[in-house]
């Protein structure tokens, strides 16, 4: 009776064995036998070639796309990425990398703050460090530069960093020359800086889109500060003037 039971066992440990090979060459026949994709970023496309080859894995350069981390000309990206489990035969799509981009610097100078930085991640940057200081010139909140200046060739997602109008202050500023300056956008820009404005015109029919600025008081070079008072003396029209 053992020795039935033990014929018995070694019969049915043969029937498994055999199972388990035949499922084995017919996973191996029908679908294909399974293996770890090879990792071939950084690889030229011919080397790339032999890896998956040898793997028993077919590839195909679908794509090419620019790159900082990879070189021109070199696999920057892979589908399915490294280590993935798929079947022999299967294709690796491949991306080839075009090295690095550069693009322009976009002019934004006396652009709003807020114009400036869209501009620029619309063009693929980043804003930077963002620097204010105050000036009459210009208008508050416009960009006065940027850092790189426009123009300049940089990497794509580059950092751009910005100097900013802020405007006049509450602490005093020195008044620039106004002198030779048109009248009606000076008056404004002053207003805008919290300075009152007050005219009077050598002719009494002036017209203030065609006058400019004869004389003012304070004169250049005083320091004023928010809710002074600025005294404008308006020169006859331009034509007049020969300006």
């Amino acid at each position: 009776m053992r020795r039935f039971l033990a014929y018995f066992a070694v019969a049915i440990g043969a029937i498994v064995g055999i199972a388990l090979v035949l499922n084995l060459v017919m996973s191996i026949i029908v679908g294909g036998r399974q293996v770890a994709v090879p990792d071939v970023r950084g690889l030229s496309p011919q080397r790339a070639a032999e890896l998956l080859s040898k793997a028993g894995l077919r590839y195909d350069i679908a794509h090419e796309s620019f790159s900082v981390e990879f070189p021109e000309s070199m696999i920057c990206d892979q589908k399915p990425v490294p280590g993935h489990v798929v079947k022999q035969g299967r294709t690796i799509e491949l991306t080839m990398s075009k090295g690095v981009q550069f693009q322009d610097v976009p002019f934004c100078i006396g652009r709003p703050f807020r114009g400036a930085t869209i501009m620029l991640e619309r063009a693929g940057f980043t804003i930077g460090a963002v620097a204010r200081v105050s000036q009459l010139k210009g208008y508050p909140g416009e960009v006065i530069t940027t850092e790189p200046p426009p123009g300049t060739k940089v990497l794509k997602g580059s950092r751009i960093n910005l100097l900013v109008n802020a405007g006049m202050p509450q602490a005093r500023v020195i008044l620039p020359d106004l002198r030779g300056k048109p009248y009606l956008p000076t008056k404004m820009k002053l207003e805008r800086l919290g300075l009152l404005v007050r005219q009077s015109s050598l002719d009494k029919n002036f017209n203030p889109l065609r006058s400019r600025i004869l004389m003012h008081e304070p004169v250049a070079g005083s320091i004023v500060s928010r809710g002074d008072t600025i005294d404008l003396v308006i020169s006859a029209e331009m034509e007049s003037q020969n300006l």
